[in-house]
C-alpha cells in the first residue's frame, strides 16, 4: 500500500470534495476489501465493511494528521468496522470443521440454516501488487485454509494477527487500534498463531508451475469422463471432502471417492460431469455445470482444491465443492457453456 497520500487531494477531499476524496481511497480500496476479507471470511460481508470503512473514513477526515501513512489509517477504520460487525455475526465455520467426518457410505442430510460458511473470492478481488514475492505471500495470506484458520480465532486474535502479521503494523500500533496493552497485544498473537499454525495447512503452490497444471488437467479428464480411478490418483491418502452448505463432509481416499463414485460419478455417466477450470483465493478452482430442463448446461457450483505434495509431486489434500452457483459466477467462472 502507498505509504502517504496526496497533500494536495487530500486537502480537496478534508474540504468536502467527494470526488478528491474518491480519487484518494482508490488505490486503498482493494487492500481494505483484502483485509475485511480476511476477517469476516465472506466476500459479500467484506464489500459491506470496506463501503462501512470508507464512509467512516470521510466523516473523520479531518482528524487524519499525516503523521502515518493513510492506508494504515484506513485498515484501522476497517479493522474496528468488522469487529463492529462480528458482535452481530455469527462465526463462519470452515468448510469441513463442523463435527466429525461422515461415515463411509453416508447420504449428507439438508443444510442447516443457522449455520454460516467461509467462502471463496475471485482472485481479482485479492489482487496484489505483482512483485513475485509478494505474490508468494499472497497465496499463503488469502488460500481458504488460512482464512477459515482465521475464523476460528477469537476477533481481536485475529484482528491482532493481521494487524501484525500481515499488515506489518507495530505491537505499539496494535495496542492502540485494539486499546489494548502491549502485553496484551502478545498474548492475542501467541495463541493466534498457534491455532492459525496448526489449521491452516502448508502453503499452496502456484497454479502456473508445469506440475500442478499436469494435475489439473488430469483432474478436469477424471470428473469430464466420471473416472474414479483416475480421480483417486489425484488425491491424498487423507483428503478431505466437504460440500458447503451441507454439513457432512468425508475424510481418507477411500470414503471420498465411495462418495464420490455413488453420489456424482455413477449418476453422471455416460455424459460424465463439465467443468470449467479458474481460480480462487490464489488456489484452482472449477465451476460444475448441470443440464437444465431444456438441456442447457448451467452452472450448478464451485470446487475449490488444496493442494499439497508427496515425494515432489503435487496432489490434492482437500476439496470443497461449494453448492451456491453465485459463488462460482462471482469468481469469474460462465453462468453457462453453450
Amino acid at each position: 500500500m502507498a505509504a502517504s497520500a496526496d497533500p494536495l487531494m487530500l486537502a480537496r477531499a478534508a474540504a468536502g470534495d467527494d470526488e478528491a476524496f474518491a480519487a484518494l481511497v482508490e488505490p486503498y480500496q482493494r487492500p481494505v476489501f483484502r483485509h475485511c476479507y480476511r476477517m469476516l471470511g465472506s466476500g459479500a460481508d467484506a464489500e459491506d465493511a470496506t463501503q462501512d470503512t470508507l464512509e467512516r473514513a470521510w466523516r473523520k477526515l479531518a482528524t487524519y494528521d499525516g503523521s502515518g501513512p493513510f492506508g494504515a489509517w484506513l485498515q484501522r477504520i476497517a479493522t474496528n468496522v468488522c469487529l463492529d460487525g462480528l458482535r452481530a455475526k455469527r462465526t463462519r465455520i470452515g468448510p469441513a470443521s463442523y463435527g466429525l467426518a461422515a461415515a463411509p457410505g453416508t447420504m449428507p442430510g439438508a443444510p442447516d440454516p443457522e449455520l454460516a460458511w467461509v467462502e471463496p473470492v475471485s482472485d481479482s478481488d485479492l489482487h496484489g501488487t505483482g512483485d513475485p514475492q509478494d505474490e508468494v505471500v499472497r497465496r499463503e495470506e488469502i488460500s481458504l485454509a488460512f482464512v477459515a484458520a482465521l475464523q476460528r480465532l477469537a476477533p481481536r486474535q485475529r484482528a491482532a494477527l493481521l494487524l501484525h502479521d500481515v499488515l506489518g503494523f507495530t505491537h505499539a500500533e496494535v495496542a492502540d487500534v485494539l486499546n489494548v496493552s502491549s502485553t496484551a497485544v502478545n498474548s492475542l498473537l501467541s495463541r493466534a498463531r498457534g491455532s492459525v499454525r496448526a489449521t491452516a495447512g502448508e502453503p499452496q503452490p502456484s497454479i502456473t508451475v508445469p506440475r500442478v497444471q499436469r494435475l489439473l488437467q488430469r483432474y478436469l479428464r477424471a470428473w469430464e469422463l466420471a473416472d474414479i480411478d483416475a480421480f483417486v490418483q489425484l488425491v491424498t491418502e487423507d483428503v478431505r471432502f466437504s460440500m458447503p452448505p451441507l454439513t457432512a463432509w468425508f475424510e481418507g481416499r477411500d470414503a471420498v471417492a465411495a462418495f464420490i463414485e455413488n453420489a456424482i460419478f455413477a449418476p453422471a455417466r455416460p455424459h460424465g460431469v463439465p467443468l470449467r477450470a479458474g481460480s480462487c483465493n490464489g488456489q484452482p478452482a472449477f465451476a460444475t455445470y448441470e443440464a437444465d430442463s431444456q438441456g442447457h448446461l448451467v452452472i450448478s457450483g464451485l470446487q475449490i482444491l488444496q493442494l499439497g505434495s508427496l515425494r515432489g509431486q503435487p496432489l490434492i489434500t482437500a476439496l470443497v465443492s461449494y453448492r451456491d452457483p453465485a459463488l462460482a459466477i462471482r469468481c469469474g467462472l460462465p453462468p453457462a457453456l453453450s
